[in-house]
């Protein structure tokens, strides 16, 4: 390692030599008429019209463009400020200084600097959402639907079709699950966001287990004291769903205080729709089923937050947050299981789930020079409820079976769960070409599960002790990691390792585990052409997998008559290898070729129960080697001023192995998505977007093809008012996915909210107060860890 890593220094050093000298940095600094830095300023430095370089400001204000030698024009802009516009003269490291932006007089109508909504960084794709019209009137659901990469559905988010990706706002991750992720999502306005990063490989400053790479949400930070925020009411109205999102935020500034609050909510109603069909193909039998699934949803959440500057050089933040998910339904199922004598099974389900949770964060930040240099000090904690009741009624009949009475079972499952986390995090900056991360992290990880199942025997209820349980984990992660940046000319190189030792028991001393990882990452870059415009960035890392803890959870979830899911406490975490390179084109179109390399992946698959051939049970497993080549293509257009064209493309050929004896087999997979805004006089937008995910197979699990169209209309009214009407699911679309065994292949077909058609109408109202104002968000350590929540 410490040969490689001296060689890998002497060629950066000799590439720096050779190219250094064509290009130079030109650095300066942009704040505000008190001489605050601004933040995601917009720069570009143009020559003759044409833009050649552009980024955003840092948190300190400061940029740093790379072009040769000659006169350029700067212009730089940032909402709620006048346009500046400067010729300037490059030459050999010059610092251009301090640009001062004065607050607007009057609101700006439209983008005097011209900037893509989608760009590539060295690592990531950034959606400027600020001042992009296409974003107006949209949902962070929308938004990420659009960004390069990712892909949606009602199960999980992914980047370039890989699993385990997380999400981030403000630096805190959003640690629900997938239906009440989507549901916080929506809840976000365009109007409320900076920023979306999309982080395809993730760095060693960042928790091993983000195998599926990182997507970072920016909330808009204001300027100067004064008070501001938005209020927003949605409905979603269609066959299957009525649900209303009403949400609001509120910021404070003033003096060396900032003060911010927000809440949202989801109170609705849904209809799902199955029917499924499984032959038998050992047994001279066939099973047809019909369901028809309601539920109440009444979800909440609320978050304040404090910061206080010390000075210039030290802060203090803190945030408490409160989550409520609240889900009440039924399920009602007729089954026919057709033998040489017919039985009919009809069983109604009642479910009744709350979960209930808070989390505080802490962090102070020392800004140790002016170069942008900090040592930060974070503490979490984040504790969970949940508790979970189930009561299931069936009757049986049949040809050659007299009438039974109900049978009737219960469970009650209680869950709770903590996370506790310190980190340490040193970034020292020893010029603006070279830096250095570094830090150590300590996670306690504690779960607590009990569950009752029961049935009436008679007239008393009789625990059935083959599936009540009471299973307690405790894990313990010490990490420690190193990070190095380098910007040598056309090269730059980002190279880390990180250090992460578990160790878990639990169980009742049946499970316990000790293990000792090295998690290695490299990004490296070459800029093609001088501007930087054309470049090639490959990379490599290596991340885990650890097990969401309510995969853990043994618990016995009765889907239908002849269906159950249940957790696997045994699982193993599974570790992940991710090589790609990219090409980027024109600053802003990509084309990603690569391969991902999985040992013990974790996902699902469908068994016959071994007490019951008749019974299928839905389970986690680890599969022995998973491998995914994959071919991604981003391409942002903007055909005209008036119109915005994204177009996105992933090819994968994975290739799987079930367990050690298994052959190994290959499937093709394509997905598609595109989406245009049309901007119309008088404030009027038109959105379409398109989806098309291929067919798709995991294990014993087979999706079959699905496409997607959704269309909308927005009208700005000023500057404070949106209003949007948005059809989803246009093309009314049902899901069909199979799953093939030695014994037995099921074909289900489902008709749900999501891939049912509806007509969402939005309203949002933005207000403030004083001037605007700088609006700080509290850093949290133990985000990731909270996402297994």
């Amino acid at each position: 390692m410490k040969t490689w890593t001296i060689f890998l220094v002497a060629v950066a050093f000799g590439l720096q030599s050779a190219f250094a000298a064509r290009l130079y940095p030109s650095k300066g600094r942009v704040v505000n008429e008190q001489g605050q830095a601004i933040e995601y300023a917009t720069v570009v430095l143009l020559d003759e019209g044409e833009q050649v370089a552009g980024m955003a400001t840092d948190p300190e204000g400061r940029f740093s463009l790379k072009v040769p030698s000659g006169d350029y024009t700067l212009q730089i802009q940032y909402l709620g400020y006048e346009p500046l516009t400067r010729s300037v003269r490059v030459e050999a490291d010059n610092d251009l200084g301090d640009f001062t932006l004065h607050a607007a007089t009057t609101q700006i109508e439209g983008v005097v600097v011209k900037a893509q909504l989608i760009r590539r960084e060295a690592d990531r794709f950034v959606m400027d959402v600020a001042n992009a019209p296409a974003a107006i009137g949209k949902d962070g659901v929308e938004l990420l639907e659009r960004a390069p990469g990712v892909w949606m559905d009602n199960e999980r988010i992914s980047i370039n079709g890989k699993s385990g990706t997380k999400v981030f706002v403000n630096d805190r991750e959003l640690r629900l699950e997938p239906e009440q992720l989507t549901t916080y999502l929506r809840s976000l306005r365009a109007e409320e966001i900076q920023k979306i990063e999309v982080i395809p490989t993730t760095g060693a400053d960042h928790d091993a287990d983000a195998t599926g790479g990182i997507i970072r949400i920016t909330l808009r930070k204001q300027r100067e004291n004064g008070m501001q925020g938005s209020l927003s009411m949605r409905t979603t109205q269609g066959c299957r769903q009525h649900a209303y999102y009403p949400g609001g935020n509120i910021s404070l500034h003033s003096g060396k205080w900032d003060l911010n609050a927000s809440a949202w909510g989801n109170l609705g109603s849904s209809v799902s729709l199955t029917e499924e069909n499984t032959v038998y193909t050992t047994q001279q039998k066939e099973l047809r089923a019909h369901s028809r699934l309601e539920d109440t949803d009444r979800n909440g959440g609320a978050t304040v937050g404090a910061f206080y500057e010390i000075n210039d050089r030290h802060s203090l933040g803190a945030e408490f947050s409160y989550l409520h998910l609240g889900s009440e339904g039924g399920t009602g199922t007729t089954t026919d299981l057709m033998t040489r004598s017919d039985t009919n099974t009809a069983s109604h389900y009642a479910n009744n789930n709350i979960i209930d949770g808070y989390e505080g964060t802490f962090n102070y930040i020392w800004k140790i020079d002016t170069l942008g240099s900090t040592l930060k000090v974070l503490g979490d904690y984040a504790h969970r409820n949940t508790d979970a009741a189930n009561d299931n009624r069936s009757r049986i009949t049949g040809t050659e079976l007299p009438e039974t009475p109900d049978s009737l079972y219960r469970d009650r499952t209680r869950s709770s769960y903590d996370v506790a986390a310190l980190t340490i995090a040193l970034e020292k900056k020893f010029s603006p070409r070279w830096s250095l991360k570094a830090g150590a992290k300590y996670t306690r990880n504690e779960m607590r599960n009990n569950a009752l199942y029961e049935y009436l025997h008679g007239e008393s209820w009789t625990r059935n002790e083959a599936q009540s349980f009471e299973i307690n984990y405790t894990e313990h992660i010490a990490a420690a990691y190193g990070v190095v940046s380098a910007d040598l000319g056309r090269w730059s190189l980002v190279a880390g390792l990180r250090g992460e030792y578990t160790h878990t028991y639990g169980r009742n001393g049946t499970v316990a585990q000790d293990y000792f990882s090295l998690f290695p990452n490299a990004n490296l870059s070459f800029k093609l052409t001088e501007n930087g415009a054309w470049s090639l960035v490959a990379q490599y890392a290596r991340t885990i997998e650890r097990p969401r803890f309510w995969c853990l959870t043994p618990q016995r979830s009765q889907i239908s008559d002849y269906t159950y899911q249940i957790g696997n406490p045994l699982l193993n975490p599974a570790y992940e290898q991710d090589i790609s390179l990219t090409l980027v084109m024109a600053h802003k179109y990509t084309l990603t070729a690569g391969v991902q390399l999985d040992r013990d992946e974790i996902n699902q698959t469908m068994r016959t129960d071994a007490d019951n051939p008749d019974m299928l049970g839905i389970l986690w497993v680890n599969f022995d080697r998973t491998k995914c080549w994959y071919l991604a293509a981003n391409l942002p257009f903007q055909p005209a001023k008036w119109m915005q064209l994204n177009l996105g493309t992933n090819f994968m050929r994975r290739g799987q192995r079930l367990d050690q004896h298994a052959p190994e087999t290959f499937r093709n997979i394509v997905f598609l998505n595109a989406s245009t805004t049309f901007s119309l006089p008088g404030k009027w937008y038109i959105d379409l977007s398109y989806r098309y995910q291929g067919r798709l197979e995991i294990g014993s699990i087979l999706l079959e093809p699905m496409q997607f169209l959704n269309a909308g209309v927005k009208k700005r009214f000023g500057e404070r008012f949106t209003l949007s009407v948005t059809g989803y699911a246009l093309l009314n679309e049902v899901q069909r996915f199979a799953t093939t065994d030695k014994s037995f292949v099921r074909e289900v077909r489902t008709r749900q909210p999501w891939n049912s058609p509806s007509v969402q109408v939005g309203f949002t109202y933005n207000f403030k107060a004083g001037k605007a104002f700088r609006k700080k968000a509290v850093e949290a350590a133990a985000s990731e860890e909270k996402g297994r929540m």
